[in-house]
């Protein structure tokens, strides 16, 4: 799953809010490198990408593409299912999806000085263009590929995976209305837990 994922999944507790937002940039062992409340929602990102990996019709839906994009699925995925989830939004939760980027966003960002640089930078562009409200439009999709394309070192099909995502859309946003629910209720018991 991506960012608009992340956060709902979060919750509206600061820690797994700031946290989740991190799982991106932080890698490797923790060892009390945050709070313990931004620990945690490091820590549930990495369970909810886990989980998402491992999930049998997440696994079917990376089947729907093209052999050349397959190595890229689980990204492919994980943008399609945010757009999905965007436009599917009054599905799952109350608040509208644009208030609810731009407050999200705001939470985020009074915590700024436990971002990383790279982390604040992508939140502060977010947040300018309150992002997270824009994430049903198509332009999203395409946009996302171009900018993930550059942004991986080795060269990558990104960039023309749109249309084939775009195709798959149908059978993609059946995946979500399965796979979602099942995600919900993971997050609900592992806050539960830790």
């Amino acid at each position: 799953m991506n960012h608009l994922a992340h956060f709902a999944l979060a919750g509206p507790e600061p820690g797994l809010l700031v946290g989740g937002f991190l799982g991106d940039y932080i890698k490797g062992r923790l060892e009390n490198r945050f709070t313990p409340e931004i620990e945690r929602g490091i820590r549930l990102h990495r369970a909810i990408d886990r989980y998402t990996d491992s999930h049998p019709v997440v696994k079917s839906s990376y089947e729907r593409f093209d052999p050349r994009f397959r190595r890229y699925a689980g990204i492919i995925t994980d943008i399609a299912f945010d757009h999905l989830l965007a436009q599917n939004w009054s599905q799952y939760y109350n608040e509208p999806l644009e208030s609810y980027s731009a407050s999200t966003l705001e939470k985020l960002l009074v915590h700024k000085e436990l971002l990383t640089d790279a982390a604040y930078q992508t939140a502060s562009r977010m947040q300018e263009h309150n992002s997270l409200a824009h994430y049903g439009g198509l332009e999203f999709l395409e946009r996302s590929f171009i900018y993930l394309s550059g942004r991986l070192k080795h060269p990558n099909p990104l960039m023309d995976a749109y249309p084939d995502c775009e195709a798959q859309l149908p059978g993609l946003t059946e995946d979500l209305s399965v796979f979602f629910p099942d995600l919900i209720g993971f997050c609900d018991e592992w806050k539960q837990i830790h």
